[in-house]
C-alpha cells in the first residue's frame, strides 16, 4: 500500500523538478561596441533601414537548434535559449553593429526624405554542429535611397569552429560580427577585407 502512494509522489516530485528548471539565456549581440568611423560624415547617406531580415521556419524560435553532423537531424535546447527569437536577435546584433561601425542611426521607414541603406537580408543557414562548428550562409541587397549609388546583392557563407553550447554562441556572435564589417565596409564604398571577401560572393 505505502508503494503505491510514492509512485505518485515520486511522479509529481519530477514533474515540479522538470518545471522549475531555468533556461540559459543567450545574444548576438557584441558585448563591446566597435568605435565609429568618424569619416562617415562625408558621406551622402545619413543613415540605413534594416527593412526586412528572414530565416528559415525550423529556426524562427528561441530555442538553440542544433544541427547533427550526419543524417540530418536537429535537436532543440530548450534549456538554451535566445533571449529573443533568432531573427530578432539577428536583427538586433547587425542592427546595433552598423550602427557602431557607422556612427549613423537606423532610420524609421516614415524617414522617406533622409537618404539612407535599405537591407533586405534571406538566411538560408544557421547551423550549429555540436562539437565542431558554427555556420553562417544568407544573402542581402543594398538598395540606395535618396542618393545615387549602385544597388549591392551578394551572398555570404562562412563557419568558425565550437565545440560546446557556449563556444557555438559565441562563434556566431563572431561570424555575425564579421558580417557587420564587410556590410559596414561595403556602404562605406570602402574594400572589403581580403579575409572577409573570401566568404562573399555579390552580383557584377
Amino acid at each position: 500500500m505505502m508503494s503505491r502512494l510514492l509512485i505518485p509522489v515520486a511522479i509529481a516530485s519530477l514533474l515540479t523538478a522538470c518545471a522549475s528548471s531555468t533556461p540559459t539565456y543567450y545574444t548576438l549581440q557584441a558585448p563591446e561596441a566597435v568605435p565609429a568611423d568618424k569619416a562617415v560624415s562625408a558621406q551622402p547617406w545619413k543613415g540605413f533601414q534594416l527593412r526586412r531580415l528572414d530565416v528559415p521556419a525550423q529556426l524562427d524560435r528561441r530555442s538553440l537548434v542544433l544541427t547533427q553532423a550526419a543524417g540530418g537531424q536537429v535537436k532543440l535546447l530548450n534549456d538554451s535559449q535566445w533571449a529573443s527569437p533568432l531573427p530578432d536577435e539577428m536583427s538586433l546584433a547587425l542592427v546595433s553593429g552598423l550602427q557602431n561601425r557607422l556612427g549613423v542611426p537606423q532610420l524609421a521607414s516614415a524617414a522617406t526624405n533622409t537618404p539612407r541603406w535599405q537591407i533586405d537580408v534571406l538566411v538560408q543557414r544557421f547551423d550549429s554542429v555540436y562539437g565542431e562548428r558554427a555556420t553562417l550562409e544568407l544573402s542581402w541587397t543594398l538598395t540606395p535611397l535618396g542618393f545615387e549609388a549602385p544597388i549591392r546583392q551578394c551572398r555570404w557563407l562562412d563557419s568558425e569552429p565550437a565545440t560546446g553550447i557556449t563556444e557555438l554562441v559565441t562563434a556566431h556572435r563572431q561570424l555575425q560580427q564579421r558580417w557587420a564589417d564587410a556590410l559596414a565596409a561595403q556602404m562605406q564604398g570602402k574594400p572589403i577585407p581580403v579575409n572577409l571577401g573570401k566568404s562573399m560572393l555579390c552580383a557584377a
